[in-house]
């Protein structure tokens, strides 16, 4: 009897530790629908939302409308195709791919795989340089706030924001050691927190502004070519304004990046892709309704006078210095946990691979893991890659933060990332992968219909990029890099 019992006591004990792993050997994840969602609407409900009033008053409320509309039904779609792509072969119950890279690896191949690649870490690097320039400026305006406080309001309290740059990035250098997005998890329900509350307190005073008199409320087609409001606005400048608000409205829905990352998190009942789409639909449905009040409540309010960042348009409400205050600080908080959520898989996806790096050198004859779960076992390899950890993840900061100083143009910045990254990320490498992957014929009705639509978004792609390299190259005219 007693090795039958010490056999159930064996028994019970590897169940457990069964349950404690998922199928591919990592510790069993734990995210549900909501914990996605929360990641999700960190990532879209960011930089982007603030320059959405200004795109809407370079194209209007017509042609705006129907573009954010048009935008959110493709990355809706376009999303749901990627979310079954995470394991392979079988979307329930295939092996799983960590990334968006190894999605496509897996289906597509190793050398779409490196394109997919670079296209991502390039959209996700960008993507910090963005959240740095506006946490800086948000910073710059609770100085500036504080300044008005203490010396009167007619006193010119002009803040550089590149001192407040430095300020943000050296933040983020303590919060990047934080290891992965699990971690990260606290952090990223916080910032969607804080865009709930900024988001009501800068919808409310654009409200206020809307509702008063004698002022304009925007037109069908945006900013009308011409003389207006004692500017002339040429036909150039106005297909330049269009083509980066496009942009800018492209950037708004790229969150496609790391939705894999995101999907990793999920536990594994129910089936990941169903979660995830499930997921995708309240969260896109929900940004949705929230970029077309917050985009057109900011252009009924300001009008064709409407900035490129609708915070700066915040400063006139003197008389509740406290709760523009607060917007900016919920701001600052909120893209302290995107800068993170965002960098995560860059630190992840560099750190693998000099994990492998560090083992090849220590334990030549080992062979090496073919997923991404850092393999080091021995102290001395730990040693040599928390060493590298620290200053990979210190230089990352280091280097966007010289950046957003050198490049503090907010809506080209915007504009162009959102240009180079939709249409690859969002629309072409989804298509591609389920066709691939669900055999669609060619020359079928669905197969000329996602032609058509990959066609029609890479044209719109490259029509912004120029656009919004040529804003970049006006604004560099006028600016003064590492101001402090």
């Amino acid at each position: 009897m007693a090795p039958q019992a010490l056999d159930i006591e064996g028994a019970v004990e590897s169940q457990k530790k069964s349950m404690a792993v998922d199928d591919d050997g990592r510790p069993a994840r734990t995210g549900n629908e909501w914990t996605a969602l929360a990641h999700l609407v960190t990532a879209v409900s960011g930089a982007g939302v603030l320059s959405l009033a200004w795109s809407m008053s370079q194209i209007g409320w017509v042609a705006g409308s129907i573009i954010l509309v048009l935008l959110a039904l493709a990355t809706l779609y376009s999303s749901s195709l990627l979310s079954d792509c995470y394991r392979h072969p079988d979307p329930a119950a295939g092996a799983r791919n960590h990334t968006y890279t190894k999605c496509v690896n897996a289906i597509l191949g190793k050398r779409q795989a490196w394109f997919c690649a670079l296209a991502q870490y390039a959209d996700l690097y960008g993507a910090t340089v963005a959240f740095t320039i506006v946490a800086s400026s948000s910073i710059a305006a609770i100085a500036q706030s504080v300044c008005y406080r203490k010396h009167g309001k007619n006193t010119p309290c002009d803040a550089v924001t590149g001192r407040y740059t430095l300020i943000f990035g050296g933040i983020q250098i303590f919060f990047s050691q934080l290891q992965d997005m699990q971690r990260v998890r606290w952090l990223s329900i916080l910032a969607t927190v804080m865009s709930f509350s900024y988001s009501f307190i800068v919808l409310s005073l654009s409200a206020i502004k809307a509702s008063e008199h004698g002022h304009s409320h925007g037109t069908s087609f945006g900013v009308l070519v011409g003389s207006n409001m004692l500017v002339h606005v040429t036909t150039y400048q106005k297909t330049l304004g269009v083509l980066q608000a496009i942009g800018n409205m492209c950037y708004s829905f790229l969150f496609t990046s790391i939705l894999i990352e995101i999907q990793d998190t999920l536990s594994s009942s129910p089936p990941e892709n169903k979660t995830m789409r499930k997921t995708l639909l309240i969260g896109i449905v929900y940004t949705t309704m929230f970029y077309m009040a917050l985009g057109g409540t900011g252009y009924a309010a300001y009008g064709d006078k409407t900035p490129g960042n609708l915070l700066s348009a915040l400063v006139s409400y003197r008389h509740v210095f406290w709760l523009v205050d607060l917007a900016n600080l919920f701001i600052i908080v909120r893209l302290v946990g995107a800068y993170q959520v965002t960098a995560q898989p860059i630190f992840g996806f560099v750190e693998f691979h000099a994990s492998i790096y560090f083992q090849r050198k220590i334990m030549p004859n080992e062979k090496q893991p073919s997923h991404a779960v850092l393999p080091l076992q021995k102290k001395s390899s730990l040693d040599h890659l928390t060493i590298f950890r620290i200053v990979w993840r210190t230089s990352f900061v280091i280097l966007t933060t010289m950046i957003s100083m050198a490049f503090p143009f907010f809506n080209s910045i915007l504009g162009l990332l959102g240009a180079l990254a939709y249409w690859p990320l969002t629309i072409y490498f989804p298509i591609q992968m389920h066709m691939k992957k669900f055999d669609v014929q060619p020359w079928s009705s669905k197969w000329v219909g996602l032609q058509i639509l990959m066609l029609f978004f890479l044209l719109v792609s490259f029509s912004c990029i120029a656009g919004s390299i040529e804003g970049i190259r006006q604004s560099m005219k006028k600016h003064q890099a590492f101001q402090i």
